[in-house]
């Protein structure tokens, strides 16, 4: 009779190896798939990433179509088509069945997917909860037919297990489509695909993207530019992020033929003139072979890398969004809701975390048909993809909490905390490397450099934010004040006409002084043939005017605008144009005409004015032309705008008293009761 196993024997033979399908498979919390809501949410996620990478790589500008077809109980059909290149019939198995199969998981450049993760994930969480294969459809342009496979995800050995396969004909030049049939829910909310979609496309402007919903209701999301975004290129690895194992990783696999050239070539910031003083302070030799730096002579090297001053991390591998494109998104997007103020995003320097690039980009928009009674909306984005969960755990959130918004004119009690009020911030962080709290990707962890961009970043935005609240509340009173001033002083002329037996005088030099504004008023007449903007300015100060007047519309508005007089130039890409107007004498007024196509979406707040050579303290309808526009003045502007700075710095003289008796009659005015 054998002898009884021992317990380390009988502990040692349950042991063995399992393959990282099997431990996601028993952890899918990790990648997104906790529930059935989340799990169709990162399901759609997955694939539209996938699009949309697929789509820019290739300078493609990306159209998607997601289909969300319910089947039985809580089974759903998920379909996203895409137009990108394709995919290799050879590539199709381990793309979308075996788990860390990825092409930029090494490239150092920004990338929405690089773990390999995402999409076979989906795949795995299909095969459990449905058993039901994944259909892969995909056409590349060098072939004629799209290879159609059915896959499953073989968890025991991560590997793809093709069920069955066809070739068909397909009407579109190159693309890919994945059906996966899975256990979920859908609701529509602030966690949906809906949402998520309308997210994407707010950050990539450049995509249409269209959502077929269970119920068949069909939402379009054009695309708001034709621009592809800057493409991301691959950087080399930068010293500053580099890890002990790393470093001895790059040695080992470097082609080099000796460590001077692999430290000048093979590594990011690093000159000819760094590698040679790094390598007489480490005492190593330039000719030695990379692979032979090991042990403590690699510590050295590592230490001294890092200590050593040099260039900082490109910023070439980041593909920001950019403040045009974030405007332009934003408008795209929430144009049902008319947003009175559009802030001027904020898109900070590129900064350097361990090694990383990375960056951070704000977009604010308040008032219009944003709820004013609820917190402010927060759109959180990484690498231009929207992050929808786990908002309370997330860094920008953090930063969003700690700024004081009382100071900016949003409510906040306490000072900490979301603040409320009609506003929306939408807060993006790019990197090559985003340090997400798991796998997942919802949230970014807690990192003291990107603490501090993110804090500016807002702290820039909300600026704008009070410039706007007090010019707007400049202006209401100024509002309210002409107003009161038109109807009050006739009367008070009319009185005193009467008892003195004098003519009631003119009283537009009185109230020009008293004004002393350019008044610019913008309405919106729509008609049968066409909705006509006329905008009057008026000029209520003391002196004569030459104005130059500038208008920010959104571009596609711009286009389809004809104005009369005609603009003395335009930047199309910008949305802007503007006008030299004939001089304008004290109380004289002028109307420019824009006019656009019947059933066109134009309302006032479309446009904004800004008048060139006048401070803020005299206008009323505009604002001082930003400094940013970089656009040369006519030497008439400039001269007037010196003139006016000198008469204001002498002006003492008091105001005239009304000459009655040089005064027309104005018969006819009675007293109101």
């Amino acid at each position: 009779m054998p002898p009884r196993p021992t317990i380390a024997q009988q502990l040692a033979a349950k042991q063995r190896e399992i393959s990282v399908a099997e431990f996601f498979e028993r952890n899918r919390q990790i990648l997104g798939f906790d529930n059935l809501q989340r799990a169709l949410l990162t399901t759609v996620k997955e694939a539209v990433d996938n699009g949309l990478d697929a789509a820019e790589e290739a300078s493609i500008l990306p159209e998607l179509t997601v289909e969300i077809e319910k089947r039985k109980d809580d089974r759903f059909r998920v379909a996203v088509s895409d137009n990108g290149p394709g995919i290799l019939r050879r590539e199709i198995p381990n793309v979308f069945g075996k788990l860390l199969y990825g092409s930029r998981f090494y490239s150092h450049r920004q990338a929405r997917g690089q773990q390999g993760i995402g999409i076979s994930a989906a795949v795995l969480y299909a095969n459990l909860t449905t058993a039901r294969p994944t259909r892969i459809t995909s056409k590349v342009e060098e072939e004629d037919t799209a290879h159609v496979l059915d896959i499953f995800l073989d968890t025991q050995r991560n590997q793809p297990r093709v069920d069955s396969e066809d070739v068909v004909l397909w009407d579109r030049p190159h693309g890919t489509r994945v059906e996966i049939e899975l256990k979920a829910r859908y609701l529509r909310g602030r966690q949906s695909p809906f949402e998520y979609l309308r997210g994407t496309a707010i950050v990539n402007p450049h995509a249409r993207i269209v959502l077929v919903e269970p119920d068949g209701t069909r939402v379009t999301f054009e695309r708001a530019t034709t621009d592809l975004p800057p493409p991301a290129k691959e950087t080399l690895p930068h010293p500053y992020g580099l890890e002990l194992g790393e470093l001895g990783s790059l040695l080992k696999a470097s082609r080099r033929p000796t460590l001077g050239e692999f430290l000048a070539k093979d590594l990011q910031g690093v000159s000819a003139r760094a590698a040679k003083e790094l390598l007489e302070r480490t005492g190593l030799a330039a000719g030695a072979k990379p692979a032979s730096v090991q042990g403590e002579a690699q510590e050295r090297l590592l230490t001294a890398l890092h200590e050593a001053p040099l260039v900082s991390p490109s910023s070439d591998c980041l593909s920001p969004i950019g403040a045009l494109l974030i405007k332009r998104g934003l408008r795209n997007v929430l144009g049902e809701l008319r947003p009175e103020f559009f802030a001027p995003p904020v898109s900070r320097p590129p900064k350097v975390r361990g090694g990383f690039p990375f960056m951070v980009e704000v977009g604010l928009v308040y008032g219009g048909g944003l709820p004013s009674d609820q917190p402010v909306q927060i759109l959180r984005f990484a690498n231009r993809v929207p992050l929808l969960f786990q908002q309370g755990a997330c860094a920008i959130t953090n930063a969003i909490a700690s700024v004081d918004w009382r100071r900016y004119g949003l409510d906040q009690k306490g000072g900490t905390g979301i603040p409320s009020g009609p506003a929306l911030l939408l807060v993006h962080v790019a990197s090559t490397k985003v340090p997400f709290t798991s796998e997942a990707k919802e949230a970014i962890a807690e990192d003291p450099e990107i603490d501090k961009e993110l804090t500016l970043a807002l702290q820039a935005a909300a600026r704008h934010l009070r410039t706007h609240l007090s010019r707007k509340g400049r202006r209401e009173f100024a509002s309210d004040k002409f107003a009161i001033i038109q109807r009050i002083l006739p009367k008070l002329a009319e009185r005193a006409s009467r008892m003195v037996a004098k003519p009631v005088p003119d009283l537009t030099p009185v109230i020009t002084r008293i004004m002393d504004v350019v008044n610019v008023e913008t309405r919106v007449n729509p008609g049968p043939d066409g909705i006509r903007v006329p905008v009057e300015i008026t000029n209520f100060t003391p002196r004569p005017r030459v104005l130059e007047l500038f208008a920010e519309v959104p571009p596609e508005l711009l286009a389809a605008a004809r104005f009369d007089p005609a603009p003395d130039g335009t930047e199309p890409a910008l949305g802007r144009a503007w006008w030299t107007l004939p001089k304008l004498l004290p109380n004289a007024r002028t109307t420019l005409t824009a006019s656009f196509p019947p059933k066109s979406e134009v309302e006032a707040n479309d446009f904004d004015w800004y008048v060139a050579g006048i401070d803020e303290a005299h206008l009323l309808g505009a604002d001082p032309l930003p400094g940013d526009w970089e656009v040369r003045l006519p030497r008439t502007i400039v001269e007037a705008a010196e003139v006016a700075a000198q008469e204001s710095a002498t002006s003492g003289a008091t105001e005239e008293e009304v000459d009655y008796d040089a005064a027309e009659a104005s018969g006819g005015v009675r007293e109101e009761d």
